[in-house]
């Protein structure tokens, strides 16, 4: 972490302590997603809001990293929505990622820059594209489950059974898995994850 100017007392600690919270919440309100998507059987999805939490941990701990200790008042607000499906799950990720990911980072980074913190300016940018990826997956997510196309495509692509790791390229993944026996549901499109 190249500034070594203190951050006490400043917006930008403020800022940093509000982001680590709300990472947090991220990381814990997408791992409850996850295991509702897997209860609707929208497998591939569950593995989106899992490698989506494990990403939200990760851009929590650089945040708090840039913490120099002691207390931070930082308010924000709490998710006190339960999982809801899959949907709702979804369109709350889409609001999320949005507000409190793109929007807010990208003001932080402008007020770090002015506080002169160059370098949490920068990893601030830097996650706010990170989240801004997040949401547009998100996105692309809420229409296949909106329109029923999770598991077709118009044109061949290649997919992956989540539990055995056979791979087929087809518009749709077979009924059951050749390999495994596993339904439909356990194939993923390995183009999810763009």
């Amino acid at each position: 972490m190249a500034d070594v100017k203190s951050i006490k007392g400043t917006q930008t600690e403020k800022n940093l302590a509000i982001s680590y919270l709300n990472e947090a919440q991220s990381y814990a309100r997408y791992t409850y997603y996850a295991n509702q998507a897997n209860k609707e059987l929208y497998f591939p999805i569950g593995v989106v809001f899992n490698v989506t939490a494990a990403n939200e941990l990760r851009h929590g701990k650089i945040f708090l990293g840039f913490l120099q200790g002691g207390s931070v008042i930082a308010p924000t607000p709490v998710d006190a929505l339960p999982p809801s499906g899959t949907i709702e799950n979804l369109k709350i990720s889409i609001s999320e990622e949005q507000n409190e990911g793109v929007d807010a980072y990208i003001k932080y980074a402008q007020i770090a820059e002015q506080e002169g913190f160059a370098d949490i300016a920068s990893k601030f940018r830097a996650i706010a594209q990170i989240e801004q990826e997040h949401l547009n997956r998100f996105r692309r997510l809420l229409q296949q489950v909106e329109t029923g196309t999770v598991w077709k495509r118009d044109k061949p692509i290649l997919w992956q059974c989540l539990v055995c790791g056979y791979q087929v390229e087809a518009l749709e993944p077979p009924k059951v898995c050749p390999a495994c026996s596993h339904p439909y549901q356990h194939y993923m499109a390995t183009d999810i994850l763009l």
